[in-house]
């Protein structure tokens, strides 16, 4: 892209773990999934892209979004090599809370397009 940026930088796009949320609320509202299986999906997401988020980061905001309400989990004691796993559902609330990110990330998008249409124009690029 460009020499003078970082790799890390947050113009890469790197600093998205906020995203984090509704995209488990996303997985969690197709099916009930134990916390390996979730954290899978979320690489298969096009969030990340093919790569596996960080396991200590899923599993603290899964225990923060329980605390929240958004989610419960139980333990399923018949899981793969008989051990048991922790199983997490979305609530009704965390339901509520996806669709709030739903509206949110939609005007986000909206707002993004146009402000990438002005940067565009400034810096000489043509869609």
């Amino acid at each position: 892209m460009n020499d003078y940026i970082e790799q890390n930088c947050s113009c890469m796009g790197y600093n998205l773990d906020k995203m984090l949320q509704p995209a488990i609320l996303t997985c969690l509202f197709r099916q009930d999934l134990h916390g390996f299986s979730l954290i899978r999906e979320l690489g298969r997401s096009p969030m990340c892209k093919g790569t596996e988020p960080d396991k200590t980061g899923v599993y603290r905001y899964l225990n923060k979004m329980e605390k929240q309400g958004l989610l419960t989990s139980r333990w399923d004691m018949e899981g793969d090599h008989g051990k048991p796993r922790r199983i997490f559902s979305i609530t009704e609330k965390g339901r509520g809370c996806l669709a709030t990110w739903y509206v949110i990330l939609k005007q986000y998008s909206e707002d993004l397009d146009a402000l990438i249409g002005v940067m565009g124009n400034a810096v000489g690029f043509i869609d």
